[in-house]
């Protein structure tokens, strides 16, 4: 009798760990579900990652650029830290979701504003999240400093508010 309830449950826990399965998303996939035809677009762009630079010049060249999204960058975290010699800026657009976009930090320290390369962005459950952007802050003045990330692609734009740090 204990066998036949051990075998019941053994089952029951294997046909309820397969039902998750069809619940869950496919870790391997690479197409998102999209609710607005602007975001369909830019994924539809995205797959071919040599055909990348094309794509954007060609949206930006075209008459959409007045029906782009105004982005809503929020600034997660901004750390210097002394030993690395590094400034470390996380940063989301909040939003929308998408992937090709790219995010660009400005520093402002010591009435002093410098515009770092771009880092990429990609698409998260309902935001599109900046790469890390790690800058060396050897150029910087120490003391107190204000960072700034711009989202740019080619349906949105947008800039955070200042998110203070400290360089050491």
């Amino acid at each position: 009798m204990k066998r036949i309830f051990a075998a019941i449950a053994v089952g029951l826990s294997v046909c309820s760990l397969t039902a998750c399965s069809i619940f869950y998303p496919n870790w391997g996939a690479t197409d998102l579900p999209t609710t607005t035809p602007s975001s369909s677009a830019s994924e539809s762009q995205t797959p071919s990652p040599t055909a990348t630079p094309e794509p954007s010049e060609t949206a930006t060249a075209s008459p959409s650029s007045t029906t782009r999204i105004e982005a809503e960058v929020q600034v997660l975290d901004a750390t210097a830290d002394a030993t690395a010699q590094t400034l470390t800026v996380i940063a989301q657009v909040t939003n929308f979701s998408e992937t090709g976009g790219k995010c660009i930090l400005s520093v402002k320290a010591a009435g002093v504003t410098k515009t770092f390369a771009a880092v990429n962005a990609e698409a998260n459950a309902t935001s599109t999240q900046c790469f890390p952007i790690m800058v060396p802050i050897a150029g910087l003045a120490s003391g107190s400093a204000a960072v700034q990330v711009t989202y740019d692609s080619a349906t949105a734009s947008g800039r955070s508010p200042f998110f203070a740090v400290t360089i050491p």
